[in-house]
């Protein structure tokens, strides 16, 4: 089966497809890569600590005990919000924080010790910001999400036998035919899922500007009252206690909505004379990421912004997150969603290794691509290792790394040897931070979650030496 496009159509779709990706190529495998293992990001969070001990068992009173200790930890005043994170079956661990400041909180309400996790933070930032200041990277982000589905969309026309191709892959000693197949079959198979993802992605940079569009063509320029009709219109209290009743708001809310998961408290306004409560909760029946419940200081019901029961589009903007990280339903949407991640840097990374291999000679681009492709996760890997070790920042180290690895690359001019070179390194770290996580954190690292992880970093070092004994069978045709 073939879709009719005539072949001039074609020719401009494939022209433009390759130019697209050409010119975002190697921010978008980044984004991609690091959005792959963002998906777990929960999962490192507890990885890096794992000596704060997974726990479900915490009360009103404890969040309230943990919350006051804070408050007088800040001396009673606090610059900007006050937000409790609190367990879930998905991160079963409680934080506090105002201020740049994270704290564990433990089951009886103590504030255990600082929450630092400079590596998930590390790879998090990458995928949603690529490491700038955020409005900027976000934005940016958000268009590479909308160049990804123009890529999408002109793949699509570029490819008259999509239906026909769909399941030929040939991995023979043409390295071309290879490329070209697994970029296509990929980009095939994941179509629904990659395009959900790119549009999901252009939301989260890009609302604050859309923002500005709805409110001037649909409010008459009112911004307000569209916040009011998406977020709920804003309450004004006034002469309300300095320490808010946080117990009083998570035990009405279990009598009031049973049936749901209480996931976050933030204090609006906190320290200030009109602070109030808002309480977030997950209904566990919907993909919005929480309803939002408020009240005052005293811990009185006010009233819900209405996620959960309102129009179709409202409910929408507040599933977004949940859909692109895949954070919902079981353990296996997790696992589906890394897969598919995958799957889309692996497209990201074929793409340009079919347009290199188009070319009639290998030049410094070839190096650089290289460079860039297994660098990437040598330096996430390396920042990890001497935060571990040596407690040395991962963001400067990460990117340190990286521009040694392009420079090291472009001084080596025979390929082979630098595929060959970056792809036992990357294997062997793989299996030192196995170790390493494994010994600087012994006995904790018992706990299943580390277990799983340090065992995956060395599943993942077998199979890029599987990989390497691959293309050396092939003769490194590159």
């Amino acid at each position: 089966m073939s879709i009719s496009i005539s072949p001039s159509a074609n020719k401009s779709a494939l022209k433009s497809h390759a130019w697209l990706g050409l010119a975002v190529s190697v921010l978008m495998y980044w984004v991609c890569f690091s959005g792959t293992l963002s998906v777990f990001s929960q999962e490192l969070l507890r990885w890096e600590q794992p000596h704060i001990a997974d726990n479900l068992d915490y009360t009103p009173g404890s969040i309230q005990n943990a919350y006051e200790r804070f408050l007088t930890m800040k001396e009673g005043q606090t610059q900007g919000n006050i937000v409790i994170r609190l367990p879930t079956h998905d991160l079963p661990r409680a934080r506090i924080s105002a201020d740049g400041e994270y704290w564990n909180i433990s089951p009886s309400g103590e504030l255990s010790e600082p929450s630092t996790t400079p590596i998930t933070d590390l790879i998090v930032d990458l995928h949603t910001a690529l490491h700038l200041p955020e409005d900027i990277g976000m934005m940016a982000v958000s268009v590479l999400g909308a160049i990804l589905s123009a890529l999408i969309i002109s793949g699509i026309v570029a490819h008259r036998r999509i239906f026909k191709d769909a399941f030929r892959l040939r991995t023979g000693n043409n390295e071309q035919l290879t490329q070209g197949d697994l970029h296509n079959r990929m980009s095939v198979w994941g179509l629904p899922f990659h395009l959900m993802i790119a549009l999901t992605g252009v939301y989260f940079g890009l609302a604050s500007f859309l923002t500005s569009i709805y409110a001037d063509t649909l409010y008459e320029g009112n911004k307000l009252d569209l916040f009011a009709d998406i977020y709920g219109s804003s309450i004004q209290l006034e002469h309300q206690p300095a320490i808010a009743n946080i117990e009083k708001a998570l035990t009405d809310i279990m009598k009031m909505e049973p049936n749901t998961q209480p996931i976050f408290v933030t204090l609006e306004n906190a320290t200030k004379d009109n602070q109030y409560i808002l309480l977030g909760s997950q209904h566990l029946d919907k993909l919005i990421y929480s309803e939002q419940y408020r009240f005052d200081a005293s811990g009185q019901y006010i009233d819900k912004v209405g996620y959960s029961d309102g129009d179709a589009g409202q409910q929408a903007i507040f599933s977004v997150y949940r859909i692109h990280f895949g954070h919902f339903g079981p353990e296996a949407m997790k696992i589906f969603f890394g897969l598919m991640g995958f799957a889309l840097t692996i497209i990201s990374v074929t793409g340009i290794n079919l347009w290199l291999a188009k070319r009639a000679k290998q030049d410094a681009l070839n190096q650089l691509w290289l460079g860039f492709v297994w660098g990437t996760p040598i330096a996430f890997i390396w920042a990890a290792l001497l935060e571990l070790t040596l407690a040395l920042p991962t963001k400067p180290v990460f990117w340190v790394t990286l521009t040694a690895i392009l420079i090291a690359s472009l001084m080596q001019k025979v390929l082979m040897k630098t595929h060959l070179v970056l792809l036992n390194c990357l294997a062997a770290l793989l299996v030192i931070l196995a170790i390493t996580h494994f010994a600087v954190h012994y006995p904790s690292s018992l706990v299943m979650n580390s277990l799983v992880i340090d065992s995956a970093f060395i599943v993942f070092a077998l199979c890029v030496w599987r990989y390497l004994y691959s293309r050396l069978k092939k003769g490194w045709n590159v």
